[in-house]
């Protein structure tokens, strides 16, 4: 994210939704309530600012000190915002779902039909390569603290149900044949595969190997089975 843009810029999400799910989330992984504007828009900078340190250096190397430096604020102002710095970081994975989500559902939507899903796992392995050391912090936070991951799990749901909008418009899908349910599934599986094979790295595959969009755009379409009009049995949509 860049520096001084704020999280409910309009290229993200609408001011609606920033108020319905940034504050309603902040509240629930136990962020205080910020009553004022200033108090918010620090409370907001300190978050943009970890952030932007948990992409480059594991969060449990960070200090308070090193945080406050980089926001230009005091420790007190950040106690009187956040009880501890595990708080502080569930608010970063609020901030980071609430970028990444908007960025991900307008390839589903804007994309042609055939190119949505090479672009979205493209952009998905991107993503997940260029912020490795966040999404480990984040892995590490939400096995003690399972609402932490909340709002990637809506993005996930939201960008599922985005992909069934695009398939119930598309003419040269069969609607009879559509089975709702494996495309979901399909999305679990993109993030299930992401998730375990940046913090486990079973193999054969990894992140940065070449195959590795390829195949995993390969076992989306061949678990949503997507029937094409006018196809013989077997065939399936992109």
């Amino acid at each position: 994210m860049d520096k001084g843009r704020s999280i409910g810029d309009a290229r993200f999400m609408t001011e609606a939704s920033l108020t319905i799910n940034i504050e309603d989330d902040l509240a629930r992984v136990g962020v205080m309530p910020a009553q004022q504007s200033r108090s918010r828009t620090l409370r907001d900078r300190l978050i943009q600012e970890s952030l932007e340190i948990a992409r480059k250096v594991p969060f449990d190397d960070v200090s308070i000190i090193d945080i406050c430096a980089a926001a230009q604020c005091s420790t007190g102002a950040f106690y009187s915002r956040f009880p501890d710095k595990i708080t502080l970081f569930k608010a970063v994975m609020v901030f980071a779902a609430a970028e990444s989500g908007p960025l991900l559902e307008n390839i589903v939507r804007d994309e042609a039909f055939e190119d949505i899903l090479p672009k979205l796992v493209s952009a998905q392995v991107d993503r997940y390569l260029s912020q490795q050391t966040f999404f480990r912090s984040a892995f590490k936070v939400s096995l003690d603290s399972e609402q932490a991951w909340e709002p990637f799990r809506r993005n996930s749901q939201n960008l599922a149900s985005a992909y069934i909008d695009r398939v119930l418009a598309a003419p040269e899908i069969d609607q009879t044949g559509v089975n709702e349910e494996r495309i979901r599934f399909a999305f679990q599986i993109m993030y299930g595969v992401l998730n375990n094979t940046l913090s486990n790295r079973p193999g054969p595959f990894f992140l940065e190997s070449r195959e590795f969009s390829q195949l995993l755009k390969e076992s989306l379409v061949a678990t949503m089975n997507l029937p094409i009009r006018g196809s013989g049995a077997g065939s399936s949509a992109p």
